[in-house]
């Protein structure tokens, strides 16, 4: 009831409130200089989204963060991977989240989605196989819908689910039968054609494993799935490289380069565009950073190595890493 209470989301659903609980602002329309971009909707609206280039960077990967932060708590976790991985990163923020306005619902956040790739492939002119895109818990709602769409260099899922109706059904039982479905991913990965990297959790309460284990099932294409022993909802992604950092270089031979470099019109910042500072709080980085140093020491070891290091999941991980 206090996650339905204290939620910053503009609809007066409970069950909205509930599964969209917009934390308040953490970053305003000065908190990332030259890396803050207002992308075009088709309904005129516009789409506050983080661009990080990487200098000669094949791959774009278009970031959809989890329902509990915005753009600012995930600028230092896109970061990091952009210089982990050296790819392009844009994440996008949601409706109701940050300093988007709009009602925060899986139609507004799908719109958002749709002029993020519309953006990338149309006025970026970047090809779609080399876009790969992520998602994390409620993110993998428009990475999943996205993927359905376009065959794309790659879909990364970090604790997905199948449903929001099937998540609250494991909850309240027959009383989810009352909810309207949101983000069919179970009924729509089939579609999906692109390779695609499932990680979760084994210690997931919020949303169980068995969601990425029926996903991975149903999958017909290129696919690996990890299943950390100790990982729970909110663990930091970057806590064991054996989580994220490894299967990514490996499953998708990251990095690689190409010659052509994004061209980001000038028109998509907002000093541009003429827009105004939001009264909201600047940002406020979230715990990943620390354990950036480490880990650019760890993968640059292992990429000079010959073969596959112990113990790193190839396939399916239901160990402990």
């Amino acid at each position: 009831m206090w996650v339905v209470l204290n939620s910053k989301s503009t609809s007066w659903n409970p069950v909205e409130r509930l599964i969209f609980p917009a934390p308040k602002a953490s970053y305003d329309l000065t908190s990332f200089p030259d890396e803050l971009l207002l992308v075009p909707r088709a309904d005129g609206e516009k789409v506050p989204c983080t661009f990080l280039p990487f200098l000669h960077a094949r791959f774009l990967v278009i970031y959809f963060h989890a329902n509990a932060e915005d753009l600012g708590l995930c600028y230092s976790f896109c970061k990091i991977m952009r210089d982990l991985f050296q790819v392009h990163v844009m994440a996008v923020e949601y409706p109701g989240y940050g300093i988007c306005s709009g009602k925060t619902d899986e139609a507004g956040i799908m719109a958002n989605a749709n002029a993020a790739m519309h953006f990338a492939t149309e006025t970026l002119k970047w090809p779609c196989d080399s876009i790969k895109l992520f998602g994390r818990s409620l993110g993998t709602g428009p990475a999943v819908a996205l993927a359905a769409q376009y065959q794309v260099a790659g879909l990364i899922l970090v604790s997905p689910f199948t449903s929001i109706k099937s998540l609250f059904k494991a909850q309240v039982g027959v009383l989810a039968d009352v909810v309207d479905d949101r983000f069919p991913n179970g009924e729509i990965i089939h579609k999906v054609m692109s390779s695609t990297l499932i990680i979760h959790g084994q210690r997931d309460t919020l949303i169980p494993v068995d969601h990425g284990k029926d996903l991975y099932d149903r999958l017909k294409t290129r696919k690996m799935m990890v299943c950390p022993g100790t990982m729970g909802h909110n663990t930091s992604l970057l806590k064991n490289i054996g989580t994220l950092v490894l299967p990514m270089t490996q499953f998708y031979s990251l990095p690689d380069y190409t010659f052509e470099d994004i061209e980001v019109p000038s028109w998509a910042y907002p000093q541009a565009q003429g827009a105004t500072s939001s009264p909201s709080g600047l940002c406020v980085p979230g715990g990943d950073l620390a354990t950036g140093p480490d880990l650019l020491d760890k993968v640059g070891a292992s990429r000079g190595g010959a073969g596959t290091l112990p113990g790193v999941p190839q396939r399916v991980s239901l160990g402990d890493d």
